[in-house]
């Protein structure tokens, strides 16, 4: 992983007037390691790391103008993921289907790519017990501050509390120190940049500029695959070749992606 953004090109402030808010983006600032700036009108980057009404979010401000676009943030209980919570809780869905869950049966599950959360949070809202770990500090500070908004809504508190656990650290380190820990363990490392893809969202491309590409997953999935006790499961675009020369016990195909299931027996 290399994040083509220097610490230089992210600053941490707050939308909102408050000095409880400032004092906790000061905070972050500093554990960050990046700038931090009282006032919006002092900032002298582009990129802001910012508290706002809705929460913490990654913010593009363009120099010389007014405009703000919001470029990341995790938001459990709204949007995609609050429709999935409401319309979606099928184990028959693929994720459900390629993680190993059955009638009576909910793999612990470790995510070595957290991102912004969303198929973690799929997966503890089906009851499994899931742990996210994810290296990137800012991905991590916009994980927790949605972990923390939802903890105080009455729909997802439950499953945040009880089912998710966020672990800031690269996978490879985290396996080695915890091995047949987990049933299951999912990877979905950055897609292969493809022109014109679906894919290349403005969240997808602001993740692969801020992180990099995982250019390390096939290592990853090497080592995932002699902790894991039950399976490892890829997730990659339809058409990608397998992330090694090592075969997939058996697939689950979707529109524009599948799921690449390797059974482990590390009981």
């Amino acid at each position: 992983m290399h994040s083509l953004y220097s610490p230089s090109a992210i600053s941490v402030s707050s939308t909102i007037h408050s000095e409880i808010i400032l004092q906790k983006a000061a905070v972050l600032a500093k554990n960050l390691g990046l700038k931090f700036v009282p006032s919006l009108a002092e900032r002298s980057s582009e990129l802001i790391l910012a508290y706002t009404p809705e929460g913490l979010q990654l913010l593009r401000f363009s120099l010389g103008s007014s405009k703000i676009v919001s470029l990341l943030f995790v938001d459990f209980i709204h949007g995609k993921n609050g429709y999935r919570l409401a319309n979606d809780c099928s184990t028959k869905q693929p994720l459900a289907r390629a993680a190993g869950i059955k009638p009576g049966y909910r793999p612990r599950v470790l995510d070595c790519t957290s991102g912004l959360g969303g198929d973690s949070f799929v997966l503890a809202s089906l009851g499994c017990h899931v742990t996210m770990c994810e290296r990137s500090p800012i991905i991590s500070a916009l994980l927790a501050d949605g972990l923390d908004r939802a903890l105080q809504e009455t729909t997802t508190a439950e499953i945040v509390e009880q089912r998710m656990q966020l672990i800031v650290d690269d996978a490879q380190n985290y396996l080695h120190l915890n091995q047949g820990h987990f049933a299951t363990i999912y990877l979905d490392p950055m897609y292969p940049h493809r022109r014109n893809s679906a894919l290349n969202s403005q969240a997808m491309r602001t993740l692969r500029t801020l992180v990099g590409d995982d250019q390390d997953c096939g290592v990853l999935l090497e080592t995932a695959l002699t902790r894991a006790r039950n399976r490892v499961v890829v997730k990659r675009p339809r058409s990608a070749p397998t992330l090694t020369k090592a075969s997939p016990s058996h697939v689950v195909t979707m529109k524009n992606s599948r799921f690449d299931i390797y059974l482990t027996f590390n009981e």
